[in-house]
């Protein structure tokens, strides 16, 4: 037998859903006809039951890092490999797998897999939506040409958004990341200082150790180490560096600071490219819907649960859209309007829903040093 391909896999007839099938936000009205037929076709009899399959004891090696794992996030997931190990030790094939409490859907899917039926069941619509996905075969070639139809619909808007100029050559470029830094006032000037310009040191502790510091850098020329406490009270976050990639192919110096004195000409180009593209964009209203409701849906002036813990960093986020910046949430909007009216829409706002996190301002700068 000759050994199937990656490709093969995308271009094999794809499973259909049984009828009857059916994933939402209500009580499922085929339920009972589906548990009925199972138990019709697979009749289970109490007095000749001999089930008697022992304790799940062995070590099971497996790991996160996996494409079905990544697929989308869901916090408290388990490995899917590790749910089928117990699948196959508890269930037979063709057994009807029950989870009332499915999450992410990981134990459907791995009965599924495993020549099982299932039902999941979860009060979160975010969770019956994602084991929804998780769960019902994709044809991959209709799913590939949609994907691509909208790519090139939003390809004009998004690449305006995003273009700027190189600094090594001078020609068109387009942003691929911008990092953004929360201010601080300097308790001795006074002076409003972005975190990321500081300089850093280091203070001696009474015990003896060592802690790093940030040190307001307009102090610092004067010779005064004075501390910028991150502790202290914050006046929001401002772009301070961009990375990009230019379209001649020239490789410009990326992750330096623009504070710099080595980099007067890439500031200049970040003031007069990126910021200004940035207060471009602030000035304009975005043409597509977004959700702006409070977290929770809390109703205005309710301090809802999820907003206790985010009293530090998060602590002016109050409704969905605080999460992004203003042209994350353009581009992402404009791509979910996309998704919603074509007619792969259930499949295309998965894929949309899983990357979302890393457009929201909680993704962090990690220095390349």
């Amino acid at each position: 037998m000759a050994k199937k391909t990656g490709k093969d896999l995308f271009t094999s007839d794809v499973p259909k859903m049984p009828e009857g099938y059916y994933s939402g936000d209500k009580p499922n009205p085929n339920l009972r006809a589906f548990v009925e037929a199972h138990v019709k076709e697979h009749p289970y009899d109490p007095e000749t039951d001999k089930y008697d399959i022992p304790a799940f004891d062995k070590p099971i090696e497996t790991t996160k890092a996996t494409a079905i794992y990544n697929m989308h996030i869901y916090w408290s997931k388990k490995p899917h490999d590790a749910i089928r190990e117990y699948v196959r030790h508890y269930t037979l094939h063709n057994d009807l797998v029950l989870d009332p409490f499915s999450g992410s859907g990981g134990t459907a899917l791995a009965a599924l897999t495993e020549g099982r039926k299932a039902i999941a069941i979860d009060l979160s619509p975010s969770a019956a939506f994602i084991t929804k996905n998780y769960c019902t075969p994709l044809d991959f070639s209709e799913f590939s040409d949609e994907y691509e139809k909208i790519k090139h619909e939003v390809q004009n808007e998004v690449v305006s958004l995003y273009e700027t100029r190189c600094d090594r050559c001078g020609g068109a470029a387009a942003t691929s990341s911008t990092v953004y830094s929360q201010v601080f006032k300097c308790p001795r000037c006074l002076e409003k200082i972005a975190l990321f310009d500081c300089e850093e040191s280091e203070r001696i502790l009474a015990s003896g150790k060592s802690k790093k510091i940030n040190i307001c850098p307009s102090c610092h020329k004067k010779g005064i180490t004075e501390e910028i406490s991150t502790q202290g009270e914050k006046f929001g976050f401002i772009p301070v560096l961009t990375s990009y990639i230019c379209k001649s192919g020239c490789k410009p110096v990326r992750g330096e600071r623009l504070h710099n004195d080595k980099n007067e000409k890439k500031r200049d180009y970040f003031k007069k490219y990126d910021l200004s593209k940035l207060q471009e964009i602030e000035r304009k209203a975005i043409p597509y819907w977004y959700p702006t409701n409070r977290m929770n849906n809390a109703a205005n002036g309710q301090e809802c649960w999820g907003l206790l813990w985010r009293r530090g960093i998060h602590k002016n986020i109050s409704t969905v859209d605080n999460f992004f910046t203003k042209r994350s949430l353009w581009v992402l909007a404009t791509l979910l309007d996309k998704c919603r009216k074509s007619t792969l829409s259930q499949e295309l706002l998965f894929l949309f829903q899983s990357n979302i996190l890393s457009a929201t301002i909680m993704q962090q700068y990690r220095a390349v040093v």
